[in-house]
């Protein structure tokens, strides 16, 4: 598939080629892979981070916010070089490339999970839980059985919204080789010496994956906003 524009010549024929197709193929699916693992991770770190930044333990609590706004406040792609780089000669530890980007997407999501989590928690109308203590429920029942279900409405879209950008920052694994989609990408430009062409199936491939998502979590937070006004 050749295409003349301006001065240069689209060649799509080794592109898409059943070769190229399943290295990209490949490469989507280490994507998709580290963004569940990151969002997984993540919401259990957010958790985590989100009842200690709420507890009355003022030291706790500021280290829960110095952790929060610390990965809010720097770029991904430096947390993921420190987190390869530095830390194995901190700690005298082996990471390999997966396990470290998943790490540094985890530790970030987890910020700002948090602060979703935290917002979504303290949404919760006070009375809900001074009924719940009448009721003699204890903290923890109160907690899973009333609060954390009625949270979860302002949580879900905002969660999702945080796994289309893990998706997107996934491509940043890409600086210490791990084999997701923009590596590929990076591999079968060089190959091909079709660059241009490369990176278009590149962006069209996020875009395939990424708009779907983003079309979902906005019908889940309509549906959500409705039953909330019954």
């Amino acid at each position: 598939m050749i295409a003349t524009s301006a001065s240069y010549t689209w060649d799509w024929s080794s592109v898409l080629s059943l070769q190229s197709l399943e290295i990209m193929g490949r490469g989507l699916l280490y994507t998709l892979l580290v963004s569940v693992l990151a969002l997984i991770f993540g919401n259990v770190i957010g958790l985590i981070v989100a009842s200690i930044r709420m507890s009355n333990q003022k030291i706790l609590s500021g280290v829960a916010y110095v952790y929060i706004e610390f990965f809010r406040t720097t770029p991904a792609l430096v947390q993921l070089i420190w987190i390869f780089y530095v830390v194995p000669i901190l700690f005298n530890i082996s990471l390999d490339p997966i396990t470290a980007g998943v790490v540094a997407l985890s530790m970030n999501a987890g910020a700002f999970l948090a602060e979703i989590f935290r917002g979504g928690i303290q949404a919760v109308p006070i009375g809900q839980r001074d009924a719940s203590f009448v009721l003699g429920l204890s903290r923890i029942t109160m907690f899973w059985s009333v609060v954390f279900p009625q949270a979860v409405r302002t949580m879900l879209p905002a969660t999702g919204n945080v796994f289309v950008s893990l998706v997107k920052d996934s491509s940043l694994l890409s600086v210490i080789a791990v084999p997701e989609l923009t590596y590929q990408a990076q591999q079968l430009a060089t190959s091909t010496f079709r660059p241009l062409e490369v990176y278009t199936l590149l962006a069209v491939t996020y875009f395939i994956v990424a708009f779907p998502l983003t079309r979902g979590i906005g019908r889940l937070e309509k549906r959500l906003r409705k039953s909330s006004v019954r």
